[in-house]
């Protein structure tokens, strides 16, 4: 089979690979939809040294597919089943894996970064991180609640859920489009907050109604502040990670509103403490979703269809990997995935 390796320096390698076979309690699923991640960027650029040490370990954390093969003592899934993967891999025996949050395990680490990842024809994984696809959710939406959806929808399980409220997004990547989409979805009035033109065209297209701010051109918190009629938003998301927009998502925030930070980047928040006291806002933070969240997810977009397939902008073959990692790195792109055939 084919399969992605980090060569460090901003370049991976396609090679071959033999199919996995599973252990007892474990699963091989033939692939059909694997994307490509922020996450994955940060490992793309990093040094040979890092991508040596890995010994030639799969790329890839967001996993959709066909069950291929089951191990013994696999009782829940069968061969044929349509899955998403969870990407997080913890102990599985404390309380937190046991409880579907295998990210906040001591012991935690994930495909494509502490064992062989998605970006392959074949993955293996333990029964327990697959999940079950429904059939009317597609293998590319899939691969966003794999992650970056999955983690959206759980940044948005943060807000108290008010119908007909402002939400405000920062960033418009696949994590923040997915966010204001899905948000849309639940009820809110949706504003979106961008710099990159690329992203900005690509949301309206997507969005089709709702506020996009290039905040390039215009000053987020004075456009935020005139739409919402001086009271500011009731929710806010920061999935930028720009140390500036962390300030704004405070500063738009109305009376009582939860702001929830979810883009990495810079290491430091700075925000002006002002806001957060004399509004009596709620600071919460967003790394990755739970297990729940994941079928919270797959339940929500039963009854309320989300466009998130409009998001996929780039599709490659996995013999395309080193055109596919290099456009993503360029930044003019929504959600980016491998396809296999159906």
């Amino acid at each position: 089979m084919k399969g992605v390796v980090y060569l460090g320096n901003s370049k991976v390698e396609v090679r071959d690979f033999p199919r996995p076979e599973p252990g007892p309690g474990q699963v091989v699923t033939e692939m059909k939809v694997a994307g490509l991640c922020g996450s994955d960027l940060h490992k793309y650029h990093s040094s040979q040294k890092w991508a040596r040490g890995r010994k030639g370990m799969i790329s890839g954390h967001e996993p959709t597919g066909v069950v291929a093969e089951v191990g013994l003592n696999v009782e829940h899934i069968s061969v044929g089943d349509r899955i998403a993967v969870y990407h997080r891999v913890g102990c599985g025996r404390c309380a937190d894996c046991m409880s579907g949050n295998d990210a906040f395990c001591y012991a935690s680490g994930a495909f494509g970064r502490t064992r062989d990842g998605s970006h392959a024809d074949y993955m293996l994984a333990d029964a327990r991180h697959c999940l079950p696809l429904p059939d009317d959710i597609s293998f590319a939406v899939g691969t966003q609640l794999a992650c970056t959806a999955g983690t959206a929808f759980s940044a948005l399980s943060k807000i108290p859920a008010h119908s007909g409220d402002t939400l405000v997004i920062f960033g418009l990547g696949p994590v923040g489009l997915a966010a204001l989409l899905i948000g849309m979805g639940m009820g809110y009035r949706g504003i979106g907050v961008e710099i990159q033109p690329y992203r900005i065209k690509l949301a309206q297209r997507v969005i089709g109604q709702g506020d996009i701010i290039n905040a390039q051109e215009d000053d987020p918190v004075t456009v935020i502040k005139e739409l919402s009629g001086g009271k500011g938003c009731g929710g806010v998301i920061e999935c930028s990670g720009s140390p500036i927009a962390r300030k704004q998502a405070a500063a738009v925030a109305s009376r009582g509103a939860t702001v929830v930070y979810v883009g990495g980047g810079h290491p430091h928040i700075t925000v002006n403490f002002g806001d957060v006291l004399g509004k009596d806002l709620t600071l919460r933070a967003n790394s990755v979703y739970s297990v729940r969240h994941y079928f919270e997810a797959v339940n929500f977009l039963g009854r309320q269809p989300v466009p998130l397939d409009d998001i996929v902008t780039h599709r490659y073959k996995i013999e395309q990997a080193v055109e596919a990692f290099s456009t993503f790195d360029q930044g003019e792109t929504g959600k980016v995935i491998f396809e296999w055939e159906n």
